[in-house]
């Protein structure tokens, strides 16, 4: 099965909205003036120049004409028109400098101020971002910190977040919502234990909040504790039996650790009372997708669309069903019907590979191009499915095309140098996969994949262990306890020799992701530590689940000596 999207079964949370800088209208263009003519002139000039360069594609470009022009004019408008464009081209310190430029001419411009903090947010500037939300929420009714949580989450990544979001809490301390919202913020930034004690701390102080416990336990989870969770909405469950929500919460909790008998008696309770429940016959489908029982799911998905709720996820998963049945027809005809949502996307690329599936290549790739020139906000993740798609179908050349494509309407974008990079390097193309490795660290110094994919290559391709294990203990260090970056160190390890080190951080790798390639290292070094017995147990067993595994295949020799 391609991909089956269990957001439907995680624990239910609450949305808010979002921010509000969305790009204004586009500018009419102009005619060409001559820049030295005079101040209006000039002007018109960089509008123009700005505008063109971003119908060609060359973003940084046209960010820079509309910033040159921005600071020329005192129209806010123009002013918000670059320093979303910044913003959005990922520019935050020239975004950050015309969204002031912004404030300047539109003082009390609700979106200006929130582009202002988000940026000082991701630049870091804790204490004027502080500054910048205390004002926000002291002058604008209805504006709390449940609005800034996910603003920042959304906006400013939620790592980057918790800094000022932690101040501002400290100036609210006996809000319920406060600590809610920093909870939430916390479980996004990869930090359960914050966010079980922020949780805990809005249940204490408002102990009836159904929605405070449910993230409470949804922290518990996160935090390896799923059985506290459990019992902790087994018993509000108890206490609120006619709470629905709080059961969907519950079943799906069950669901997320991977209790799906239980998980389906909930929603099939919860069914029992209201036939009619969509999120009930969505989970029960997306279960019944996971045990592969395609036509249950099918049955789910029609009686979710009678219901006239959550259509484009059921069109969705309609098109799943039939796809996986070999419908390539009726599976199109689905996915054609989701017109937004979460799955829109996920549906324009379903559509592609059923195309190539069909072996209508030219088509697929027609299809995504036309759908990159009516929506440039999902041009990159577009083509970076396109050449995923053309890559698992063993077309690898085809692929490498469409990531050369795509960075040259998008110049450096990192997303895509990373993917062409990895696949450069399954090509054997080494040095090219290197540069774009090296492009992006120009950029982005603690890109921790980036310095893992670079200094595992290093390893692999060449003999500079040295530099190789500099880059991936610094992304060890920014993302500690990541399996694939622990790997690497236990690789590079091995390479210069120190067995004992490897083996230590190869078995830890090994215990949370059970990758052939991990499994590959640690037989190998277990090798080297003279322990044979657990070195062809390890192998064995990985072998048996992957048995086309190059670097498992590669070790058989060492076994039969």
């Amino acid at each position: 099965m391609k991909a089956v999207f269990l957001a439907g079964l995680g624990i239910l949370t609450l949305a808010f909205a979002g921010c509000a800088t969305a790009p204004a209208p586009r500018l009419a263009i102009p005619a060409p003036g001559n820049p030295a003519s005079g101040p209006a002139e000039s002007l018109t000039y960089h509008v123009f120049m700005g505008e063109l360069a971003w119908q060609r594609g060359e973003r940084r470009i046209a960010v820079q004409q509309y910033a040159q022009a921005a600071r020329l004019s005192s129209n806010p408008k123009l002013a918000e028109h670059a320093a979303v464009m910044a913003f959005r081209s990922g520019d935050d310190a020239l975004a950050l400098s015309l969204s002031r430029h912004w404030l300047e001419l539109d003082p009390k411009n609700t979106d200006a101020r929130q582009l202002e903090a988000v940026l000082d947010t991701r630049l870091g500037n804790t204490a004027a971002a502080t500054r910048e939300f205390e004002a926000l929420l002291h002058d604008l009714p209805g504006y709390n910190l449940l609005l800034v949580g996910d603003l920042l989450g959304k906006e400013a990544g939620a790592q980057s977040s918790l800094p000022v979001m932690q101040k501002l809490v400290a100036a609210q301390a006996q809000s319920a919502d406060a600590h809610f919202a920093l909870a939430r913020l916390a479980l996004q930034a990869g930090q359960p234990q914050l966010a079980v004690s922020e949780a805990q701390r809005s249940v204490a102080l408002t102990p009836d909040w159904n929605q405070a416990v449910v993230l409470e336990a949804q922290a518990l989870v996160a935090a390896g504790q799923p059985h506290a969770a459990a019992q902790l909405l087994q018993a509000r469950v108890k206490a609120a039996p006619a709470d629905t929500d709080l059961h969907l919460a519950y079943a799906g909790l069950l669901a997320q650790t991977g209790q799906d008998n239980a998980a389906r008696d909930e929603f099939n309770a919860v069914l029992k009372q209201h036939p009619r429940n969509a999120d009930a016959l969505y989970a029960l489908g997306l279960l019944a997708l996971q045990a592969n029982q395609w036509e249950p799911a099918r049955a789910y998905f029609m009686r979710l669309l009678a219901t006239g709720k959550r259509k484009n996820d059921a069109f969705f998963f309609l098109g799943d069903t039939a796809e996986e049945a070999g419908q390539y027809l009726t599976a199109l005809q689905w996915y054609q019907r989701v017109d937004g949502g979460q799955y829109w996307l996920p549906a324009q690329i379903a559509t592609a590979r059923v195309l190539l599936q069909q072996h209508k290549s030219a088509e697929a790739r027609g299809y995504i191009d036309k759908l990159v020139a009516d929506d440039t906000d999902d041009a990159v993740q577009l083509r970076l499915a396109e050449a995923q798609l053309f890559s698992g179908s063993g077309d690898d050349p085809t692929a490498l095309a469409i990531f050369d494509q795509a960075l040259a309407e998008n110049p450096g974008n990192t997303d895509l140098l990373y993917s062409r990079a990895l696949l450069r390097e399954n090509l054997g193309q080494v040095a090219q996969a290197e540069d774009d490795l090296r492009l992006i660290l120009n950029r982005q110094p603690d890109n921790a994949d980036a310095l893992n994919a670079l200094g595992y290559t290093l390893t692999v391709y060449s003999t500079q262990y040295q530099e190789a294990r500099t880059y991936i203990e610094k992304a060890l260090q920014l993302k500690p306890g990541d399996p694939a970056i622990m790997d690497s160190m236990g690789w590079v390890e091995y390479r210069l020799g120190n067995y004992p080190q490897a083996l230590g951080y190869l078995r830890k790798a090994y215990t949370q992701l059970a990758d052939p390639d991990v499994a590959a290292h640690l037989s190998a070094t277990l090798l080297a530590v003279g322990d044979k017995q657990e070195a062809r147990a390890v192998w064995d067993s990985a072998l048996k689940q992957h048995p086309d595994n190059r670097a498992l295949l590669k070790l058989r020799p060492r076994f039969t000596r």
